[in-house]
């Protein structure tokens, strides 16, 4: 369970027993309105408290009633700049649902193959005798060793300004974990691929097929690729944690993510997003459908994984993804069963996201969402 019974739960069950809100009856009822706005802002207050986090922003939704979109804490800690609700954040892992989703777009104009070997797209790619699939990279089934597990080797070369072929040569003659299918392991190294995969099919780089195929045309204003030097109004700056106080974030060049997980948003666009994306408008049901099924292994056993985004089965079921990169970590969750949509992005690599949207999903569905 990692941390999960941590920060944001110890604040729950606090709460339950000095009386604050009436959470001994949670599996009960649910809260919705006013009631669940105060506790999400005292909840976000005591994660400040605790600390050391600068900020993050919060929004919630369900179907068409959006509940609230808010800021806490600090966007800039050295100029003392306020988060709010409109503050840019870089996103992580979550860039991993809008590269399926463009993936998805190619397959449907015919142009990508999930059957097909990735050969076909990245030729020259080293596949040591492995029959890679695309749909194994979508899945994290490729076996292809994932580069931020590389340690130095790669942390070193994370700064630099590497292009494909340098970036490529950092982790594709390391030894495959898996053959692909076999098992499920995630590989930030598989979606980096699937971003040159969309770059060969379509003509255009990978930013500028967002752009022009996803952000434009679904009205999301405040994402894009998070180059750092471009000037990108109302960006959080990024902290880490260290023997307990906040530090700056380490430095890393946004090459190095790419596909995997360069894109910046804000907690209105992200809301859009996922609305959009399950109403046909950035795919079409079907691909939605194939994005939202469980994977299988070779041995037909599911894995928690569809296309960019993790499937929970279950009563309380969940279509769900974190990220984390230099500086942020971030959650979004829908629960498709309850129409119900959850973003926290925070601007600190532990902001404990994942903990705190456990907490308010527990408070709006009255059940007790948690970890395994």
């Amino acid at each position: 369970m990692n941390r999960v019974l941590s920060i944001a739960t110890r604040f729950l069950f606090t709460t339950c027993l000095v009386g604050m809100f009436p959470l001994c009856v949670l599996a009960q009822t649910g809260v919705w309105g006013g009631e669940l706005v105060s506790r999400i802002d005292s909840l976000a207050e005591a994660r400040l408290a605790e600390g050391p986090v600068s900020g993050f922003a919060i929004g919630v939704k369900r179907g068409g009633d959006l509940l609230m979109v808010r800021g806490y804490g600090l966007a800039d800690v050295e100029q003392g700049v306020p988060a709010n609700a409109e503050t840019v954040y870089r996103i992580g892992s979550l860039t991993k649902q809008f590269t399926a989703a463009a993936i998805m777009q190619l397959v449907e104009a015919g142009s990508v193959d999930l059957d097909a070997s990735i050969s076909v797209y990245v030729p020259d790619f080293r596949l040591q005798g492995h029959d890679v699939r695309v749909h194994h990279l979508l899945t994290h089934t490729s076996g292809i060793k994932n580069y931020t597990e590389l340690g130095d080797r790669f942390w070193r070369e994370a700064v630099r300004d590497l292009s494909h072929a340098e970036m490529r040569d950092v982790f594709e003659g390391e030894p495959f974990n898996f053959a692909p299918g076999e098992e499920y392991g995630y590989s930030n190294s598989a979606y980096y691929l699937l971003g040159m995969i969309i770059e060969k099919a379509s003509g255009t780089s990978y930013e500028d097929y967002l752009g022009e195929n996803i952000f434009g045309p679904l009205g999301l204003t405040r994402s894009s690729y998070c180059h750092e030097r471009r000037i990108t109004p109302g960006r959080a700056q990024g902290y880490d944690q260290f023997e307990g106080t906040l530090v700056n974030d380490e430095a890393i060049s946004m090459n190095t993510p790419g596909a995997a997980g360069a894109l910046c948003s804000t907690v209105p666009d992200l809301l859009s997003w996922t609305e959009a994306l399950r109403s046909g408008r950035a795919v079409t049901e079907t691909s939605y459908q194939a994005m939202t099924t469980s994977a299988r292994l070779n041995d037909g056993s599911a894995v928690e994984y569809g296309f960019g985004l993790r499937v929970v089965a279950g009563e309380h079921a969940r279509i769900i993804h974190g990220g984390g990169i230099n500086g942020f970590s971030t959650i979004l969750a829908h629960y498709p069963d309850n129409g119900l949509d959850i973003v926290i992005l925070s601007n600190t690599r532990s902001g404990a996201p994942a903990e705190m949207e456990q907490v308010i999903a527990s408070w709006a569905l009255g059940v007790v969402i948690s970890e395994d």
